[in-house]
């Protein structure tokens, strides 16, 4: 209850109880005398209240022990020899004096021109009266026990906090109330008489129930911002709105009005939670390397990446470079920023790698030269499609390779540049590249009064066509590379399905000065039945 409502009620009280005064009946007590005494200095020390404000005291002189007292109190009422000490808040203007057996006891201190000051001790003194014959004792038990009682119209504490009432009310009809949010009220009348009576009331639940299911079943339900459980709660809610959530570290919130009606059933499931977004930027030294996020290749660093929150695994693996990984957490809505200082595998080559990533043209043009002169045409490739400028590369690859400098000259260019291309992009899987180069390649050969018709030059044409399962052109060129061509033939007779062709090339590869995988070919022949 509110303090406004809690002082109006005691208003009522107060009025009703004045009205008994007049009539010769009271509630047990009466007022003797309330005053301040202001040669008493016992309020000197008096606690503060929540504002800070120091209390006043009020003395309340009785014979009887078993007061209770209700109002704007401040620590703990001390029960000394027939008198109770109150500290109480000077913003207080009224007072509530509670018995077992008597309707509550409502002092306002205006009705005696009292108005509480800090530290100062004031006196107030009950006297107890005797009952006359017209008063009954009244006993009431209440279902729920925390249900408000009313008689007539003033509410009565309910001292035992289990709701049982002993009361004892003058003679006459009397109307009692019961109520509490989430019950049907209930209204009797009591007439009382000479002989005690008793009422045993069980209020009526309308309370409606709800069942709340989320499929995420480690999500925290919360009902009108107060914790229900995890995953799943079950329970009685007031009919009307209700806000229900369901929450997740790292994901995000699910939140929706629920409307429920009297003694309704309802049930309600929740979705599963999305995981909440945050970015992840990859930052390395040096830069250009590219980088992994849970097994999934997302560009070169730096790079700004958007990620679900949670644990990421990001790693950066590149040639020459020592693999870095890292286990990195974001959380939604955060920019999270992860820094690899790369080591790299080979000491003799770690300044061409460094320079290389960092966009160094001649160092990406000898990586490319290295790696096609080890045969290592994957790592070939990488540098060749990382290179900003490809006619540089190109241009420049056999003055490079074949004039063994280390500085290179533009004016350095040969007709037939694009055929290590050629050689590069059929042996790493792209024959549609190097068929591409091809025509490019002859232009530019001519351009320069040469050709572009040397036998390993055709057999590695002839190697694009047959990646391309172009057998019939794979064979023309693997005829015009002469020597170079024969197992390229038998591999062309072989899955055209003419094993005696295919045989006899193996064979005259078998025997050709240039041949440097005797025992594959001989494991084909054997194959083939030869």
């Amino acid at each position: 209850m509110n303090k406004e409502l809690f002082n109006k009620c005691g208003l009522l009280v107060f009025l009703a109880l004045t009205l008994l005064c007049i009539n010769a009946y009271s509630q047990g007590f009466k007022i003797k005398e309330f005053r301040q005494n202001i040669n008493d200095g016992s309020a000197f020390h008096a606690p503060l209240d929540a504002e800070g404000h120091p209390c006043g005291l009020i003395k309340i002189r009785t014979d009887n022990p078993d007061l209770q007292f209700k109002g704007n109190i401040v620590g703990d009422i001390e029960n000394k020899m027939n008198e109770y000490w109150v500290f109480i808040s000077p913003s207080s203007h009224s007072l509530t004096i509670n018995h077992p057996n008597f309707i509550p006891f409502v002092v306002t201190f205006a009705s005696f021109g009292i108005e509480i000051s800090s530290k100062a001790t004031y006196l107030l003194t009950l006297e107890e009266t005797k009952f006359k014959k017209e008063k009954t004792g009244v006993t009431i038990i209440v279902k729920p026990e925390s249900a408000n009682l009313y008689i007539d119209d003033v509410l009565v504490d309910n001292l035992s906090g289990n709701g049982f009432y002993q009361l004892y009310l003058p003679k006459g009809e009397h109307v009692c109330k019961l109520s509490k949010l989430g019950y049907r009220p209930n209204v009797q009348v009591v007439q009382t008489g000479k002989s005690t009576q008793s009422i045993s009331v069980d209020l009526e639940s309308v309370m409606a129930e709800i069942e709340i299911n989320c499929k995420s079943a480690t999500a925290e339900i919360f009902v009108d911002g107060e914790l229900k459980g995890n995953g799943t709660w079950k329970g009685e809610l007031l009919a009307g709105e209700h806000k229900i959530e369901a929450r997740q570290k790292n994901f995000n919130t699910h939140s929706q009005i629920v409307t429920l009606t009297e003694m309704e059933n309802k049930v309600i499931v929740m979705p599963e939670l999305k995981r909440s977004m945050g970015k992840l930027r990859i930052e390395t030294e040096p830069s250009n390397l590219p980088i992994i996020i849970d097994g999934k290749s997302v560009g070169t660093s730096p790079c700004t990446v958007d990620v679900e929150s949670g644990k990421h695994y990001v790693s950066c693996k590149s040639y020459g470079c020592v693999t870095s990984r890292s286990d990195v957490e974001v959380n939604g809505g955060e920019t999270k920023t992860a820094t690899f200082n790369i080591l790299f595998e080979n000491s003799y080559l770690k300044e061409v790698y460094q320079n290389a990533y960092r966009g160094n043209l001649n160092s990406v043009l000898k990586l490319v030269i290295i790696s096609g002169y080890r045969e290592d045409y994957d790592q070939a490739l990488f540098w060749i499609n990382r290179h900003p400028n490809k006619d540089y590369l190109i241009e420049h690859w056999c003055s490079y390779f074949w004039n063994g400098k280390t500085e290179l000259d533009e004016s350095d260019a040969y007709g037939w540049h694009r055929f290590t291309w050629i050689e590069i992009y059929s042996k790493a899987g792209n024959p549609e590249k190097a068929l591409e180069l091809y025509p490019i390649a002859k232009a530019d050969a001519q351009s320069c009064g040469g050709s572009f018709s040397s036998d390993i030059e055709m057999m590695y044409i002839g190697d694009a066509f047959l990646k391309k399962k172009e057998y019939d052109k794979a064979i023309q060129c693997y005829k015009k590379a002469d020597e170079w061509g024969f197992e390229g033939l038998g591999n062309c007779y072989e899955a055209k399905g003419d094993k005696q062709y295919a045989a006899t090339y193996y064979k005259k590869w078998l025997n050709s000065t240039f041949c440097n995988n005797k025992q594959r070919i001989e494991i084909k022949l054997k194959e083939l039945g030869f």
